[in-house]
């Protein structure tokens, strides 16, 4: 039986879709969902409206996936058909959307902050990083957006934030569980297509800033900090240098860099791959699964982290699309050198797909 797509506005339980889409990704702050209704949608029979703005969770069976607001309703009809679209995102949104006015946060750390500016929006911040260094100066900027406030502090710690389930806040590199159902070409593969590209990496990234001086923080550590991060996959002279806009110190900077060179590694490597159905032996595909990949086509035979999620129901049934990406590029560490090129197999993609 095919679990159903709930969603819940208070009491309310909505089912019935003609189409779904919900997307889930280690790249955005907030998670989204797009439901489209048929006439009669709602448990009860009747149709009743719904209202842009209110709460509500998006569930598959049994399993959460989305906590969060109807950001829109649509409905279209004619004297044949009626069909409502519901569209929303997680909790977040809330941050994605609201700025505030000039605000300081010097001496606090990245769960302080995150807390502070998603607590009034009833948003609870998890930490998995242990991100408890203190900044000497932070600042949310009159008409700044929230969230960007919070990617920015996120980016000089070189972790990222995230959604999850429950609509909570949670702070990650990105690794969250390691799953037994391989994706495999010729079983549960139904399509792949894949992203080699090089164009926005380079082979130095350095990240230079500026930090406040004071009785202890003075001259040229404070005013020219400076950290650097290196790609040995790609080729030299390619160098970029970024300067940081919050006040940073050099290991602010050094982690600034090598968080730049991890996201684009991981944007420029990727595979996504169509299966069937919406789950795994453990549950709903979430982004943050350590995943077995067995792919002759592109000689892949290892762990890789899913990175996104979109799970679709409509009139081709229902699938999930799946990105997936060498673990090291998510996670905290220098980027490891390169092995010597194979010919496919256990060891790695053949050298002509450049996966590293």
């Amino acid at each position: 039986m095919i679990d159903p797509v709930t969603l819940q506005i208070g009491s309310q339980r909505h089912q019935g879709w003609q189409e779904v889409r919900i997307r889930l990704s280690l790249e955005q702050i907030a998670d989204s969902f797009e439901l489209t209704l048929t006439e009669r949608w709602s448990e009860a029979g009747p149709v009743r409206p719904v209202t842009p703005g209110e709460a509500c969770t998006v569930s598959v069976g049994d399993d959460l996936v989305v906590t969060g607001y109807l950001d829109e309703v649509l409905p279209d009809y004619d004297a044949e058909s009626h069909t409502i679209v519901a569209r929303g995102r997680s909790q977040a949104a809330d941050l994605i959307d609201c700025s505030g006015t000039d605000k300081r946060f010097d001496g606090q750390t990245l769960v302080q902050i995150a807390t502070a500016l998603a607590a009034p929006y009833g948003i609870e911040v998890i930490d998995t990083v242990n991100a408890t260094k203190p900044f000497r100066a932070f600042a949310l900027e009159d008409g700044q957006p929230i969230a960007e406030a919070l990617e920015r502090a996120a980016q000089i710690r070189g972790a990222r934030i995230v959604s999850d389930a429950q609509g909570r806040l949670v702070i990650v590199h990105a690794v969250q569980r390691e799953i037994r159902t391989p994706l495999a070409l010729g079983v549960n593969i139904r399509k792949g297509s894949g992203v080699f590209s090089d164009r926005d990496r380079f082979n130095e990234y350095i990240v230079e800033g500026q930090t406040p001086g004071d009785d202890n923080w003075n001259g040229e550590q404070a005013a020219s900090p400076r950290g650097s991060a290196m790609d040995p996959r790609v080729r030299k002279p390619r160098t970029t240098l970024i300067v940081c806009d919050t006040p940073a110190d050099g290991a602010d900077c050094a982690a600034r860099a090598e968080l730049e060179a991890r996201m684009r590694w991981a944007k420029g490597r990727g595979v996504t791959y169509t299966v069937g159905g919406w789950r795994h032996e453990q549950g709903v595909w979430r982004p943050g699964d350590l995943v077995p990949v067995r792919d002759a086509y592109l000689g892949l035979d290892e762990l890789l982290l899913i990175s996104d999620v979109q799970l679709i129901e409509d009139d081709q049934g229902r699938r999930a699309e799946l990105r997936v990406a060498p673990p090291a590029a998510f996670e905290p560490v220098p980027i490891p050198e390169p092995q010597p090129e194979s010919t496919g197999g256990a060891t790695g993609v053949p050298a002509g797909w450049g996966w590293e």
